[in-house]
């Protein structure tokens, strides 16, 4: 699906964004593997590389300008252009009761989640070649509110807006944004170890219904909405959840 594009996946080192990486490059694209840890982000690019794949690793914090600013600088370096941008990078926040959400707390999660995400848009906007594509990850939590996770669904609710309201400038330049929006993934941010392999996309089992997901489920999906597959669509936030939030009550009693 990606021969001959560059991507830039932020959050790469791990999850996700690692899965993502590895199947773009299985695709045929050439990786940015960004990422605020740069160990991990060259553990992704060595998993791509004894593939036969091409990638650089890019360590940068996404809530600054400046990162966000050179990783497209380093990845243009490397392999002349970006095509496509997978931002993926996030945080969580502890489970808290809302009254002990802190400021600083808050300020953190969506400097971030949101910050973050509206940087890398930007850039994402300025940078990527004619007929490229941008994907934000949200969250399930940007369709209802978590009672225990206040400044996390904050930011996703304002990511979703901000998606949305970019669609417009995005296609004005032949680009087009949309969101994923993941339910439970058994990532190492929730405590599950990490993966480090992938599978065939035909052979992935259907997911558990209000089970967990594997990064490569999101992944899947993200790939698809960077997609020439995806060309009629543009500023949509997809829910990819194993029908968790598809009947009510939301979440299991």
């Amino acid at each position: 699906m990606f021969k001959g594009r560059v991507a830039l996946v932020t959050g790469g080192g791990s999850g996700i964004g690692a899965a993502a990486c590895q199947r773009l490059a299985v695709e045929g694209a050439k990786v940015a593997v960004v990422d605020l840890k740069g160990d991990t982000a060259a553990h992704t690019v060595e998993l791509i590389e004894k593939a036969g794949g091409h990638a650089i690793a890019v360590a940068a914090d996404i809530s600054s300008p400046e990162d966000n600013v050179r990783m497209f600088d380093e990845a243009e370096a490397a392999f002349g252009q970006v095509d496509v941008a997978f931002l993926n990078a996030g945080i969580l926040q502890p489970y808290i009761p809302l009254e002990q959400v802190t400021i600083e707390l808050f300020d953190k999660v969506l400097s971030v989640n949101l910050r973050g995400a509206f940087l890398g848009i930007q850039q994402s906007l300025r940078r990527l070649r004619s007929g490229g594509a941008c994907v934000a990850t949200a969250s399930a939590a940007a369709y209802l509110g978590f009672a225990e996770a206040a400044a996390y669904a904050t930011s996703k609710h304002g990511l979703i807006g901000l998606v949305r309201s970019s669609a417009a400038a995005f296609a004005a330049r032949d680009l087009r944004i949309n969101a994923v929006c993941p339910g439970m993934v058994m990532t190492p941010m929730n405590s599950f170890a990490a993966i480090d392999t992938i599978e065939p996309p035909e052979t992935l089992a259907n997911a558990p219904y209000r089970g967990g997901l594997t990064p490569q489920q999101i992944a899947e999906v993200a790939l698809f909405l960077l997609s020439q597959g995806a060309s009629g669509v543009n500023g949509l936030a997809q829910l990819v959840d194993s029908a968790s939030l598809a009947t009510f009550p939301p979440l299991p009693q």
